[in-house]
């Protein structure tokens, strides 16, 4: 018979450990990077159908694709779509893109920022993820 352990023997063989920032890398992803901005754009994605109150069957119309396809990109089954996908479905419910390619500061690695940009203020805040290069 197994022994019964109390609950204070349980919490006492818990334990934590400190992420990375990125839970793709923390999983192992050797696209981690990718999958992370994929995820940014989803959740843009995301934001915007309930700001248009578009039903799931209305966005995959505009999208192209079937209702059961958006419910799996929505929750986070994206990686049969490319970047580039994902940023047309964005233009699609009318929404631009821009792209802004700059240097780096010295003290990190390049990344990839995804910003939501709110109209009112003009400020953005950043989902980031992190780069490969230097």
């Amino acid at each position: 018979m197994k022994k019964k352990i109390t609950h204070e023997e349980e919490l006492a063989d818990n334990r934590a450990e400190i992420g990375s920032g990125s839970v793709y890398a923390d999983l192992g992803f050797k696209n981690h990077e990718e999958m992370e901005t994929k995820s940014n754009l989803v959740i843009e994605i995301s934001k915007i159908i309930k700001k248009k109150k578009l039903t799931q069957t209305q966005a995959a119309e505009i999208f192209g694709i079937s209702q059961p396809k958006l419910s799996e990109l929505l929750n986070g089954r994206f990686r049969g779509y490319s970047i580039e996908r994902l940023i047309h479905f964005l233009n699609e419910i009318g929404q631009d893109v821009d792209i802004i390619v700059k240097s780096k500061p010295r003290n990190r690695k390049a990344r990839v920022a995804v910003f939501h940009s709110n109209t009112s203020t003009r400020s953005g805040i950043a989902m980031v993820a992190k780069g490969r290069n230097s």
